[in-house]
């Protein structure tokens, strides 16, 4: 037994009932076992587990003291760990252990369409449809380059059809038109979104999407959504109504919005911003992510941002270098933080867009409280020093965030984050103490933290609301593996 949660078991002076000394076991045998590896019977048994053995068996059970353990603290002990393989053996030790350690296995389910993971996953439902009350986020990832929605026969849309407990749902990778799903399949993908349960929904890659769907999605807490597209074919007007209320304590719009803002989502935003909707009235949070070289991609943002003017607590923003168009906040009255994300195109230069967008935002919003300037490098590093340009501007960025009196008068933190995207990193060493070094009068004012850090080649710059990662804290093969495995 692990020696912290040996230490937090009092032994009990409390016998177990009394019972016959010879077992008749035609049904199964008291073992006594240590931990999860099963041991002989001894003098010094902890816990009792049943084995199925051959009928004719007998065997000696002995009087002993038992640890008489709080559920409350079993519970408690159990959340703390985060290891799938520890959480396996602990369902093994004894019924006690069983509920904590199921809601954390099969709390996250990512199943690949083209993999066997559904079929097995399938399985172990059928065999135990009661698991399905842990399940409650979910990922489906569809593989790109492919066009082939389904292995025949696929579980998937009946896996579907036995969760009512999913609080997150998540659609990755390459989904395509919508009107190519199998309608079974996307009849199941839409009761999921429908679900009073559900408070998380991320959809990627999907275009024609029924507005009913739509509307169910328009109602979650928390609601990403790239390169999404709706039906034009269909009467969007009158499909799209208010929200449903999910739950009593639920809003009926999203609180944290992840968009794409590019030619496809304005026929969402039209409606989504028409008179006597409320589709903006809740939004606290929003990410936003402009699309280079994509038609009305500033007049879609323009439109997104005036919709969120009396709610809006903080806004995150892609950026690419290259692309940059200076965006108003200046009525973003309630903004408190702001995050900026730029994607650069050279590893050796600090961007030359932030000293005026500083300065912008000193003036449009000077009681911005949390400031993140996080720096994407590209991967192909380049092993030269920082030129003097990279200087000047940091001096001049130092201007503007260290003067309290006329400037940022409420500013409590900046973080700059420099990430690059290789594997292993190729950072230049010195970049981090660079930028601490050249904005000394930020540092003095105790507020300046400089990080560092590496993003997976290809993975998504800007995460999902919110804030986590695009797949969960688990590795994708990791959570395939625990899915299926039990």
């Amino acid at each position: 037994m692990p020696e912290p949660l040996a230490a937090a078991m009092p032994r009990s002076r409390k016998t177990l009932p009394k019972r016959p000394r010879v077992v008749d076991t035609n049904n199964c045998l008291l073992e006594m076992c240590n931990h999860v590896i099963p041991h002989p019977i001894t003098h010094n048994p902890i816990f009792l587990r049943t084995k199925a053995i051959h009928s004719s068996s007998y065997v000696c059970t002995p009087y002993r003291y038992v640890p008489q353990v709080p559920q409350e603290l079993i519970d408690t002990i159990i959340d703390y760990i985060d290891d799938m393989a520890t959480l396996k053996a602990c369902s093994l030790v004894c019924w006690a252990f069983v509920p904590a350690s199921r809601t954390h296995i099969f709390h996250t389910v990512c199943l690949e369409m083209l993999h066997d993971a559904p079929a097995k996953f399938f399985a172990i439902l059928a065999r135990n449809p009661h698991l399905e009350v842990y399940i409650r986020d979910l990922t489906i990832y569809r593989d790109c380059g492919t066009d082939l929605w389904m292995k025949p026969g696929s579980p998937l849309p009946a896996i579907l059809s036995m969760l009512n407990h999913v609080e997150r749902f998540s659609l990755l990778g390459c989904w395509g038109d919508w009107k190519d799903i199998p309608r079974h399949f996307a009849n199941a993908i839409h009761r999921v979104i429908s679900l009073r349960t559900l408070d998380r929904l991320h959809l990627l890659t999907a275009s024609n999407v029924p507005p009913a769907v739509l509307n169910s999605a328009l109602s979650v807490r928390v609601l990403s959504m790239f390169h999404v597209s709706v039906d034009s074919k269909q009467n969007v007007k009158r499909s799209l109504r208010l929200p449903h209320i999910r739950d009593s304590s639920s809003s009926s719009s999203p609180e944290f919005l992840n968009l794409s803002v590019d030619s496809k989502v304005g026929t969402i935003l039209e409606y989504m911003r028409a008179p006597g909707s409320a589709y903006f009235a809740n939004v606290r949070r929003l990410a936003i992510n402009p699309i280079p070289n994509s038609p009305n991609s500033a007049g879609n943002f323009a439109k997104v941002l005036s919709s969120v003017e009396t709610t809006l607590e903080r806004l995150d923003v892609q950026i690419h270098e290259s692309h940059y168009e200076p965006f108003d906040t200046s009525k973003l009255n309630m903004m408190r933080a702001l995050q900026l994300h730029i994607i650069k195109k050279g590893v050796n230069t600090i961007p030359e867009l932030l000293v005026p967008f500083v300065a912008r935002l000193r003036a449009m919003n000077p009681r911005l409280q949390s400031l993140t300037i996080v720096i994407h490098l590209p991967f192909e590093a380049v092993d030269a020093g920082l030129d003097y340009p990279c200087v000047d501007r940091l001096k001049a960025i130092d201007f503007h965030l260290s003067d309290e009196a006329t400037g940022f008068t409420e500013l409590k933190e900046v973080l700059f984050k420099i990430v690059a995207e290789a594997s292993p990193p190729t950072l230049l060493l010195n970049y981090p103490s660079f930028v601490s070094d050249h904005l000394p009068r930020t540092r003095a004012r105790g507020i300046l933290k400089v990080e560092e850090g590496t993003r997976v080649r290809d993975m998504a710059v800007m995460p999902l609301l919110p804030y986590t990662g695009v797949w969960p804290h688990r590795s994708k093969k990791n959570d395939t593996q625990n899915s299926t495995s039990r």
